[in-house]
């Protein structure tokens, strides 16, 4: 087997156990999260989404690098079907990745053909991306897009929330805008990793997802004692708008409301909000750990080499 071959299936194979390894211990992280403000746990399970992936292609740099380093160029080396399967693998989760990335922008693409058809520009004021009123029987409130987001709120919900209550909702979607939300959304479509077949990472995603709601809640504490009050109205409101018997809608954005239960950001919108204790590591930590990660992974190339050696040898 050619070397640049070899390197091609070393690294598609390490790719595929790294990120099956790491994928193994994200679960039992995630709930230890579950204690921690809105903020925290929403930035802690989107990098444990991202760990799977994050893990893999670290691994596969240092794999890369010592084979690179270590493996003769010569000789004829095969290997067994395990590893052939892992490389095998990683591909098909790559090209899953793909294809869903693919299907999430063809359905956002969809969505937005069908509203804008009906769309009207109007004017907001303390928002930064263009809004639009438009026609849909579902009360859409969402913030669509990535590079060019854009707000789109149907009439009904223009046309029955209070002027405060809008104020509320429009607090709302500027803290997903302002977060990224969609990004990283796309981000763990994407996902090349086993958790993307499994329900522990639909589970992840959604845990993500009710934290990522928190937070944009949260953004109507700006506007004042009563701005928590007026999201909770606008969100019994709004709910109340959705044709009876809706089942959750599958909204390719940034949603308000999607369909689903409010008693438990009703409730905690209507309690005393938590003060945000943020604990930053400090920079010098951070380039410490960097550093000493950097250099444990060049003195560990010669074991890595060692570990593809034996997997090669022993492996069927």
């Amino acid at each position: 087997m050619p070397f640049d071959v070899r390197l091609l299936v070393i690294s598609l194979a390490t790719f595929a156990a790294a990120g099956a390894a790491a994928a193994s211990v994200v679960p039992w992280l995630a709930r230890r999260s579950s204690a921690a403000p809105p903020v925290a746990r929403a930035s802690i399970l989107f990098k444990l989404r991202l760990l799977p992936v994050f893990v893999a292609v670290l691994a596969t740099i240092q794999g890369v690098a010592s084979f690179v380093l270590f493996e003769p160029r010569g000789g004829d080396e095969t290997f067994g079907r395990i590893l052939v399967g892992l490389a095998l693998t990683a591909v098909g989760l790559m090209v899953l990745g793909a294809g869903r990335v693919m299907r999430a922008g063809f359905a956002t693409r969809q969505a937005l053909r069908r509203w804008m058809a009906t769309a009207e520009p109007i004017e907001l004021t303390d928002f930064d991306a263009p809004a639009y009123a438009i026609d849909a029987a579902f009360p859409v409130v969402a913030v669509v897009g990535i590079f060019r987001p854009r707000l789109v709120i149907a009439r009904t919900v223009l046309a029955q929330c209070s002027p405060d209550e809008l104020r509320a909702i429009l607090s709302h979607e500027q803290r997903h805008l302002a977060r990224r939300d969609n990004l990283r959304r796309a981000v763990m479509v994407w996902l090349p990793d086993v958790l993307s077949l499994l329900p522990a990472g639909a589970k992840l995603v959604g845990m993500w997802h009710d934290a990522a709601e928190a937070v944009a809640d949260d953004g109507a504490t700006a506007l004042g004692p009563a701005g928590r009050v007026n999201l909770a109205s606008a969100l019994v409101r709004v709910a109340r708008l959705a044709p009876a018997g809706s089942p959750i809608v599958a909204l390719p954005a940034s949603a308000l409301y999607r369909g689903e239960d409010i008693g438990d950001r009703v409730r905690r919108l209507l309690a005393p909000p938590t003060p945000l204790i943020q604990r930053r590591m400090s920079g010098w930590r951070r380039t410490a750990m960097t550093g000493g990660l950097v250099a444990g992974g060049v003195m560990a190339l010669h074991a890595m080499h060692e570990i593809v050696e034996a997997a090669v040898s022993f492996l069927p």
